[in-house]
C-alpha cells in the first residue's frame, strides 16, 4: 500500500509525491481505497476556508475531493471502506454540517473504474479487517480473470459478504423463533427488545466475529445499531435503543406460524421413498 496516511513511513512532500505519482500514471494499475466522509467543499469555499486539505500540486492547495476527482478515472477500482467512505456515516448524520456524503453518492451509482467495475463498499463503523481483505484480494482476482465480478446489492456491497442481515447471522436467532426474548442487558435471548437493528441491518459479524472469530455486538451481549446501513446513524437506526420497526417482527412472526403449520400438516402425508 504505497499511500496510507497512518501508516506509511513517508511523511510531508515524500508522502503527497505517492499522491502525484498515481496521479501521472506512475504506478499503474492502482486501487483507491478511501477511509472518511467526503464534506461539501462548496460550502467551506463560501466562508474563504477548507474542511479537508491534503496537500498541495503544482502549488495548489488539494482537498480530499480534488485528490478523488483526480485519482479515480486512473484506479483500477475504487474501495470505499467504513460507513463514512461508503455513505457519509456518522458525519453526514442530521444536521451534516459540512455536507458529508460517501463515494457511492459523490462518484455516482453509475460510475465505472478503468476494469468496468462500479464503488465497491465495505461499510461499519469500523469496518471489520476480514471484511475488507477478503473484498480486496477477490477484486485482485478479478482483475487477473480469475473470478468474476463479485456480486453487489443494492447499496453496492458485496453479497457474499452483506447478503444477510444480522439477525439471520445471529446466534441468538434461536431464541427468536421460541419467542424468549431479553428484558434487560445480560439475559441470552433474543434482543429485539432491547432495540437490537439485526432484522434490518446487513452483515455476517455475529457469525464470523469481528476480529479472529471473537467478538460481533449481539454475540457478546450488545445490541446491533446498524452501522453497515447508509441510512445510519439517522432513524430507523436511532436513537440507538428505539426498536426496529414492529413490521420486520409481524412479517417473521407471520412467516414462522406459516412454516409451522405446513411442517405440521406435512407430517400427517406419507412419505414416498
Amino acid at each position: 500500500m504505497p499511500f496510507h496516511q497512518t501508516i506509511m513511513l513517508p511523511h510531508g512532500e515524500k508522502a503527497i509525491d505517492v499522491l502525484r505519482s498515481a496521479a501521472k500514471g506512475e504506478l499503474d494499475p492502482f486501487v483507491l481505497v478511501l477511509e472518511g466522509a467526503i464534506p461539501n467543499e462548496e460550502l467551506a469555499r463560501k466562508t474563504g476556508g477548507f474542511w479537508c486539505l491534503v496537500g498541495e500540486d503544482e502549488g495548489k492547495p488539494m482537498t480530499i475531493n480534488d485528490w478523488i476527482l483526480k485519482l479515480s478515472p486512473l484506479a483500477a477500482a475504487v474501495v470505499a471502506v467504513g460507513t463514512c467512505a461508503c455513505y457519509g456515516g456518522i458525519p453526514h448524520g442530521t444536521p451534516n454540517p459540512t455536507g458529508a456524503k460517501g463515494l457511492l453518492d459523490f462518484l455516482g451509482r453509475n460510475w465505472k473504474s478503468k476494469l468496468n467495475l462500479p464503488v465497491i463498499c465495505v461499510p461499519g463503523c469500523p469496518a471489520q479487517g476480514e471484511h475488507i481483505a477478503e473484498t480486496l484480494t477477490h477484486l485482485v482476482l478479478t482483475a487477473r480473470g480469475l473470478l468474476p465480478v463479485p456480486e453487489l446489492d443494492e447499496h453496492h456491497r458485496p453479497k457474499f459478504i452483506f447478503g444477510k442481515t444480522v439477525h439471520e447471522n445471529c446466534p441468538r436467532a434461536g431464541t427468536f423463533a421460541q419467542g424468549k426474548f431479553s428484558e434487560k442487558f445480560g439475559e441470552p435471548y433474543c434482543m429485539g427488545l432491547l432495540g437490537c437493528k439485526g432484522p434490518i441491518a446487513h452483515c455476517d459479524v455475529p457469525r464470523r466475529g469481528f476480529v479472529e472469530g471473537v467478538g460481533g455486538c449481539p454475540t457478546i451481549g450488545s445490541i446491533c445499531i446498524g452501522c453497515t446501513e447508509p441510512e445510519f446513524p439517522d432513524p430507523p437506526f436511532s436513537p440507538f435503543f428505539r426498536k426496529a420497526p414492529p413490521m420486520v417482527f409481524a412479517v417473521e412472526a407471520i412467516g414462522d406460524i406459516k412454516g409451522k403449520i405446513y411442517a405440521l400438516l406435512h407430517r400427517l402425508k406419507p412419505r414416498v421413498i
